[in-house]
């Protein structure tokens, strides 16, 4: 399978990053945390893959539709 891009849902902060490069993920695990007005969203794998990429570490500001990790698989 092709690489997919994980995307922020919501503008926001990065309170956690639950996965790491390489670490193989199941499709709904939570892979990061991003607090959106005081609401804490988990972000989930859309697919099972492994994790290549990490694009964000907590405390980073994202915007919604930012790059958080790539998954491969």
């Amino acid at each position: 399978m092709a690489e997919i891009g994980v995307k922020s849902p919501a503008v926001g902060t990065i309170v956690e990053v639950l996965a790491s490069v390489g670490a193989t993920v199941a499709a709904g695990d939570e892979l990061v945390v991003v607090e959106s007005m005081k609401v804490e969203i988990p972000v989930p794998a859309p697919r099972a893959g492994r994790v290549v990429a990490l694009a964000v570490a907590p405390g980073d500001h994202v915007e919604a539709g930012n790059l958080l990790l790539t998954l491969d698989g």
